[in-house]
């Protein structure tokens, strides 16, 4: 009998073949583990000398390879298809990196607080990613040949005197450590017991929450605003067109007493001032709106005349001050809040109704709506 033979008198090929592909099975059905190649690695045990690798199989044939062709081309019709599923998932990919691209490109930041631009970004980013993880999962779920890789070793269990050996060193230690001393034992724990309250005690400073505190700026509707320097009130026509100060609610003692009130007191010239809301909650083309900086409330002050921008000296953030102090330019994400102001019978500003929106930074602990 040739050794190319098995007893039946069946060529070798053929009969694995028939081992590992059993007729029953449909075209692309997942290989049964009974009928898997298995490959088998590592030092043979009856011969201690050899040094490489041995890859045998139980069948004698490569792993993953079926009477001389690849699984993947054994299998033909069902990887085709599976082959058009991972290409359609990195086209989709493809096509989220490029959405991501257009929305960062295409899509104005400051429009409605950045809400249309970080759509776009996480929406074609999470496409993106989603569907190359899925590509390269189904690869490798369709596409990849399945075999059963097995190594032989020997026992992992030390012997028994080794054993023993560590369990009465590890018992001489407890034994030199003095714990069976009641004083000794009971104060160790307590100490060990006790130690991490600190660490819990610390979680104080994360708290509280500001609730609507930060809501509140200090102006209240009926302040008088003055100048914080001499705390005089602001009388009408104390500024020349394309002037601007800083004022403060009457009564306040230090500006750290409110430090979200701070705000900026503008005169534009006859028809400069473009928005009408801004027009109808000033009072003779004067203009008052928060000093704070929307994007990491740093105070501004850096106006330019001639085409009425305000500079926030942090970051450059740059707001348009005769059009509702849009955002023309920088990280800040809301123009500034506009304050109502009128002059009463004597010709001094007041605050005919404070701020509408929150002052300052935009974040998360604000407190929700109130």
């Amino acid at each position: 009998m040739s050794e190319h033979e098995n007893p039946e008198g069946v060529p070798q090929r053929e009969h694995d073949q028939k081992v590992h592909q059993p007729a029953s099975a449909a075209v692309g059905a997942p290989i049964p583990d009974s009928v898997r190649p298995v490959r088998r690695v590592g030092r043979r045990k009856d011969d201690p000398s050899q040094t490489e690798v041995e890859h045998t199989l139980t069948s004698a044939e490569p792993a993953g390879i079926h009477g001389g062709e690849s699984y993947a081309e054994s299998h033909e019709p069902n990887t085709k298809f599976a082959e058009f599923q991972v290409s359609a998932l990195f086209v989709i990919a493809a096509l989220g990196t490029l959405g991501f691209c257009a929305g960062y490109f295409g899509i104005d930041v400051h429009d409605r607080l950045g809400g249309p631009s970080n759509w776009a970004l996480g929406g074609g980013l999470a496409v993106a990613l989603m569907a190359t993880g899925a590509g390269m999962i189904l690869w490798a779920k369709k596409l990849v040949p399945h075999e059963r890789a097995v190594q032989e070793r020997e026992a992992f269990h030390s012997p028994e005197e080794e054993q023993l050996a560590a369990e009465e060193t590890f018992l001489a230690g407890g034994r030199a450590l003095q714990l069976h001393r009641p004083i000794l034992r009971r104060s160790l724990l307590a100490a060990l017991g006790l130690l991490p309250i600190p660490a819990v005690v610390l979680l104080r400073d994360l708290g509280p929450l500001p609730g609507l505190t930060l809501r509140k700026s200090g102006w209240k509707a009926g302040d008088k605003l003055v100048y914080p320097d001499t705390k005089q009130p602001v009388r009408l026509g104390d500024l020349d067109i394309g002037g601007i100060a800083t004022v403060m609610p009457e009564g306040f003692t230090t500006p750290d007493e409110y430090p979200l009130a701070p705000t900026i007191l503008i005169r534009f010239g006859p028809n400069e001032i473009q928005s009408a809301k801004e027009a109808s909650w000033g009072y003779d083309n004067h203009v008052a709106y928060s000093k704070v900086c929307t994007h990491a409330g740093c105070p501004i002050s850096l106006y330019e005349q001639q085409t009425h921008h305000l500079l926030c000296p942090c970051h450059q953030s740059t707001f348009q001050m005769n059009d509702d102090a849009k955002v023309i330019f920088g990280p800040a994400a809301r123009p500034l809040p506009q304050m109502k102001i009128a002059v009463d019978e004597d010709g001094y500003f007041y605050c005919k109704e404070p701020y509408q929106v929150p002052v300052g930074p935009s974040f998360w602990e604000r407190g929700g709506p109130e």
